[in-house]
């Protein structure tokens, strides 16, 4: 994604806007703490001036009060210092909160494409990793930044105050910084990026890796995984040390400059005292207020340097923001009941790039049918199916439930109302009892256990250490396929929809297991309109009809076998 050169800023002003109140007091704390630093060369030269200099009687008095004076200035300046790095540290914390509760929401509403699309790995370190170095950049150089250029901008003021001849010839090397800073910002900041990438990727391998621990040990491939691991390693540890040489060379360029501008402050500075009639305690001051903006130029220009490592973090979360969803709600829509369960596809057309799925397609599910759908591995039919729930669109046509377009539902109604069991029996890292209620959260423990029972799972959740309080791990992977799979329908028949939709329920199971789920399947149906994928119709004896879908047709039969008319 090619990004404007400034992009990244603006990101980051618009992110931090709603705090706009907050860093407005930390700016002018600063600029206060900023005047108190400019204020101790103005001392010290008074002190050379007045208190040192050769007079009838010592000035121990007016050094006592001058003394006072720096002690009441670096009091100052600490305090001051507490109360806006606290400021910028709570600003941090708050963004990076407000950055990642959207990030999440916006993720939520993308379709379900993106997430085949994209690793695990990749999509969590935009959340974390990403926003977190975000967070970084605005507790602990945000505030510096502002300093350092309050500094820079008053420093060079107050100098050509003192002396203009001499602030001239001083101020005439910064222009050389702007360059160094231009030189080097492309390539700091297009391999900082490439290092962000190759982390993710990493990230996403080995989430990979752990995920499927048992078939990579099975396969005797953890040496080829290894040697993945090390070659994504490998990259992004070359792309960070491009990186961190560019900013080390842009840091030696920086210091250099320094050097010369003081060698040029001392030559003109001596000819000045020499033979301009400059006192030397002006000159001390004119030292003090150099001396006070060179380190922080040096600061600055490092922290030019190390700013592309936030903005590539700032890109790759603006990334995941400016994706647009695949499915968005209408602001016409509304929550709706559905009552009969009635589907009717009407002219549906659909497709994933090239690739036709469902070519003017139309049929007719009546209020409580049971429907199988089968058809060729890719065929498209948990793609056909997923248009109810509107997992995606229709390219043309229309998807209605009840005779109202899907598309006039808020989501979530819709969704509320559809029960799912997927092939993949995804269960979370919790007990037996919160992944049945997960579906309807609202649910009663009874209800639960009623649940269990009418999937046949009550009976070896019982048997698990602490029954329904047991924690399944990560995956589920305290339980059998079989047992995850009859929670599945237990998290359905908890739900009560009046919409069900079973993708493969059958699928890699072992006889028993499968007996077991198709008991569960059966109790589940009841009177609701079911739509059930699979590969085993002959297993499954409830159906009403039959869906085959096949090169983007689709052919309805009755349980017979008879074609039906859509």
């Amino acid at each position: 994604m090619t990004r404007k050169p400034f992009s990244a800023i603006r990101e980051m002003a618009e992110l931090v806007r709603p705090y706009r109140a907050a860093l407005g007091a930390v700016l002018a704390g600063l600029a206060v703490l900023a005047c108190l630093n400019l204020a101790m060369p103005k001392v010290l030269g008074y002190v050379i001036d007045r208190v040192f200099k050769q007079q009838a009687s010592p000035q121990v008095g007016l050094l006592v009060k001058v003394l006072g004076v720096i002690l009441l200035i670096y009091v100052a300046r600490n305090v001051l210092y507490y109360l806006t790095k606290n400021k910028v540290i709570v600003v941090g914390e708050r963004a990076a909160f407000e950055l990642r509760q959207r990030l999440l929401s916006h993720l939520h509403t993308l379709s379900v494409d993106f997430y085949q699309q994209n690793k695990p790995g990749k999509i969590s370190a935009r959340v974390l990793q990403d926003v977190q170095s975000i967070k970084q950049f605005i507790q602990d150089e945000l505030a510096s930044i502002m300093i350092n250029v309050l500094m820079l901008v008053v420093a060079g003021a107050v100098m050509l105050r003192v002396d203009w001849f001499l602030a001239v010839w001083t101020l005439a090397i910064l222009p050389c910084h702007v360059a160094v800073y231009c030189v080097f910002r492309k390539p700091i900041s297009a391999y900082a990026r490439e290092a962000k990438e190759r982390i993710a990727d990493v990230s996403g391998n080995l989430i990979e890796q752990f995920d499927g621990a048992a078939t990579v040990k099975a396969s005797a491939t953890q040496l080829i995984e290894q040697e993945k691991f090390r070659e994504s390693m490998r990259r992004g540890m070359r792309a960070q040390i491009k990186q961190s040489r560019y900013y080390i060379l842009q840091k030696v360029a920086a210091d250099l400059l320094v050097g010369l501008g003081l060698v040029v402050l001392f030559g003109v500075g001596g000819y000045s005292v020499l033979y301009r009639g400059m006192t030397p305690g002006r000159f001390v001051e004119f030292y003090g207020y150099v001396w006070l903006l060179y380190p922080r130029l040096i600061e600055l220009v490092s922290q030019a340097g190390r700013f592309p490592r936030t903005s590539a973090s700032v890109d790759r979360v603006s990334e995941i923001l400016h994706i647009e969803p695949g499915v968005r709600e209408r602001a016409e829509a509304v929550p709706r009941e559905i009552a009969h369960g009635r589907i009717e596809f009407r002219n549906v057309s659909f497709g994933f790039q090239n690739a036709t799925v469902l070519d003017d397609v139309s049929f007719v599910i009546e209020p409580g049918e049971h429907v199988l759908v089968t058809g060729p591995s890719g065929s498209g039919k948990s793609t056909c199916i997923n248009l109810i729930p509107r997992f995606y669109d229709p390219q043309r046509g229309a998807v209605l439930v009840d005779g109202v377009d899907v598309r006039d539902f808020t989501l979530t109604s819709l969704r509320q109302q559809i029960g799912f069991v997927f092939q993949e029996c995804f269960l979370f890292n919790d007990t037996v009892m919160a992944n049945i209620r997960y579906a309807w959260p609202q649910g009663e423990d009874e209800a639960i256990v009623e649940a269990a029972r009418r999937a046949y799972a009550h009976e070896f959740i019982e048997r698990l250490p602490q029954g329904y309080m047991t924690m399944i791990g990560e995956g589920g992977v305290q339980l059998s396929q079989g047992e995850q799979r009859r929670l599945m329908i237990a998290r359905a028949i908890l739900k009560n929809p009046r919409i069900l939709i079973m993708d493969e329920p059958l699928v890699s199971l072992d006889r028993t297991a499968r007996q077991r789920a198709i008991e569960g399947v059966s109790s589940l149906i009841g009177n609701r309109t079911v739509l059930t994928i699979t590969h085993y119709p002959a297993e499954l004896p409830y159906a009403d009809k039959q869906i085959h879908v096949a090169d983007g047709k689709v052919t309805v039969r009755d349980s017979s076998g008879v074609v039906l008319n859509p």
